[in-house]
């Protein structure tokens, strides 16, 4: 945007263009945040899961991304609104889902159908959060499909949320957190596992992440946290 306003030769009229045009930090401060039903999450993003916005969660197999989606689902269910999740892998319980609060809406399906499918339901309107979780699908996702979820999302006041084992959105995220977990084990007879101990991130988070300082870019913040066998 920057740059455009430079081809514009006359100072005052780009001055004015200027005043009128509302940058993605201050949009995401209008708008507000959702909670992530992680109190360390919501400190580490400055109150959490960006509104009416992509946002990111990568880490490989057993680094507590399911964990941190199925947090925000809950505390958006807590709060009254609808959430849906888009799941490839189909590892939720849908019957310990229905017995914790009003129910969610689940989509099972084939990781080619998954980004149609969210696209479906954001733009439908009414959800207040909608996880895509696409497990380790290899797919290889045009810009364009991001550019059309990001509007929907933006248009309906939804938080979309992204699950996968790498990086994919990129600059089309509004938070990104990279998530790296090992699980411990009691020590006491029998090795059993006793929780999930994570390491989480923050890649990109709007205006908290262009107010660091140049320090604070060079070592990613990050944040601790922990997932009990029975979470």
């Amino acid at each position: 945007m920057v740059r455009a306003l430079e081809l514009v030769r006359d100072p005052e009229i780009a001055a004015e263009i200027s005043a009128h045009l509302v940058s993605l930090e201050r949009l995401s401060e209008e708008r507000g945040r959702r909670a992530t039903g992680l109190a360390a999450l919501d400190a580490l993003l400055g109150g959490g899961w960006p509104r009416a916005a992509l946002s990111e969660i990568s880490g490989r197999r057993s680094s507590g991304r399911t964990a941190v989606v199925r947090a925000a689902l809950a505390a958006a269910i807590s709060a009254g609104e609808s959430t849906a999740l888009v799941d490839v892998g189909g590892t939720l319980d849908a019957r310990a889902a229905m017995s914790k609060g009003p129910p969610l809406l689940w989509i099972r399906c084939l990781a080619a159908q998954a980004l149609k499918a969210a696209d479906l339901v954001v733009a439908a309107g009414g959800f207040g959060t909608v996880a895509l979780d696409l497990c380790d699908a290899r797919l290889r996702i045009p810009d364009a499909a991001w550019v059309r979820l990001r509007h929907a999302a933006r248009a309906q006041g939804t938080t979309v949320l992204v699950a996968s084992d790498t990086r994919r959105l990129g600059a089309f995220a509004a938070a990104a957190v990279d998530l790296g977990g090992a699980p411990a084990f009691d020590t006491e007879g029998p090795p059993l596992f006793a929780r999930l101990e994570v390491r989480a991130h923050r890649l990109r988070n709007g205006r908290a992440q262009s107010s660091s300082s140049q320090s604070d870019q060079q070592q990613q913040p990050c944040v601790s946290l922990a997932f009990m066998s029975r979470s």
